[in-house]
């Protein structure tokens, strides 16, 4: 079908019309947050700018190995830190700080404003809070719309912040959209407002890494052909990127999940880059 074709681009990019179950995904992911938050010590509500969304916890470990850096997803629109700090659990136990990055949402601000709080987010994260070890071992990871920033994150020039022009070890992007032209053409651009300028400035698939750090695109197995297609796609076209990987009998919501289960395809990617410092 056409990119053009709205009820097509509908079908293939909005998840919530293909999962029977997906609203109950969001009261369940905040359960989970809730009682990690209740159970793990951090440190909450960290300030990175001057929006009130501007602000992240950060899930420390005594003798940590690395840390994880995770950018929520919900298209840009919806979700907050809160509602993924069971991201943490799992990632702790295995020696690794895990800091759980909130932003500003749409329609309030673009996409591209999106991506500035993400950058000041973990240059606060590398100047102010992590350890030398944490640094050193430092990795990125998202889902959906959190999948296309992580990408994001390694076409920065982070000299520009004072880091160095590599400060990742990794990158694992979860079911990320990374040529965001097709949501213009779906419901989800009434708050994100696209425009074909704004989108073309924005496709990832047209730029090349700047970071020169392993990349594992990551999506759901079932998920539906444009997400595969995307993940694969920037699989091809970045240098240092391994083929993207399909996690068999996961869609576009329970697919983050494996971020918290040792073993899973997601996990185990996340500690494959770990382990090389």
């Amino acid at each position: 079908m056409s990119l053009d074709d709205k009820a097509w681009c509908e079908i293939e990019y909005n998840p919530r019309l293909s999962i029977s179950d997906a609203a109950d995904y969001g009261p369940k992911w905040t359960g989970w947050a809730e009682n990690t938050r209740k159970n793990t010590p951090h440190l909450s509500n960290v300030a990175y700018g001057d929006h009130p969304r501007e602000i992240m916890d950060v899930f420390s470990v005594k003798d940590a190995k690395g840390a994880v850096i995770f950018i929520h997803g919900g298209y840009w629109r919806s979700f907050s830190k809160d509602v993924f700090s069971w991201s943490a659990e799992a990632l702790n136990q295995y020696g690794m700080t895990v800091a759980v990055i909130n932003y500003p949402l749409c329609p309030e601000v673009t996409v591209a404003d999106i991506v500035v709080s993400c950058r000041k987010a973990i240059s606060k994260l590398w100047h102010d809070i992590l350890t030398p070890v944490e640094k050193s071992n430092l990795i990125v990871t998202g889902h959906s719309a959190g999948g296309y920033l992580t990408a994001a994150m390694f076409a920065t020039d982070w000299t520009l912040f004072n880091m160095p022009i590599t400060p990742f070890k990794g990158g694992v992007p979860i079911s990320g959209v990374f040529d965001i032209q097709p949501l213009i053409n779906t419901t989800i651009n009434e708050q994100v407002r696209l425009t074909e300028e704004s989108a073309a400035a924005l496709n990832l698939l047209a730029q090349k890494p700047l970071v020169q750090a392993p990349f594992i695109p990551l999506y759901g197995a079932l998920e539906s052909s444009e997400f595969r297609r995307q993940s694969e796609a920037i699989a091809k076209l970045w240098p240092l990127s391994e083929p993207a990987i399909g996690f068999a009998d996961r869609h576009h919501l329970n697919v983050v999940e494996g971020v918290n289960e040792p073993g899973s395809p997601l996990f185990e990617a996340l500690m494959r880059l770990a382990a090389r410092a």
